[in-house]
């Protein structure tokens, strides 16, 4: 993952919209700090996947400032699933939204 590749995704998915219509996309990552036992995990304790230090790398790369200013450079509102409703255009002129659906918490 890198922002190059999330902006490459993002511009992929919206070839061929007409110019004025929304796109709503969602990003599936699981961004984070990797948990340290034994402490963690989903349920049973740390495994494999919280324990993963590239949680940490995803964070970084989709908290990064460039990427951010370049998303908003773009016309790109982000925002969590939970607030999409509040978000959705009721305009057919609205920018395209992008929903990466991540919360980081801290450590």
């Amino acid at each position: 993952m890198s922002a190059h590749r999330v902006l490459g995704a993002l511009a992929r998915a919206l070839e061929g919209i007409p110019a004025g219509h929304a796109l709503t996309a969602e990003l599936m990552a699981h961004p984070g700090y990797p948990s340290v036992p034994p402490a963690g995990g989903c349920g049973e304790g740390p495994d494999a996947f919280s324990c993963s230090w590239e949680r940490l790398h995803e964070l970084r790369v989709l908290t990064a400032p460039t990427l951010r200013a370049q998303l908003a450079q773009d016309g790109v509102q982000l925002c969590a699933l939970d607030d999409l409703d509040s978000k959705r255009p009721r305009e057919s002129s609205a920018r395209p939204l992008w929903n990466p659906s991540w919360s980081p918490s801290p450590p």
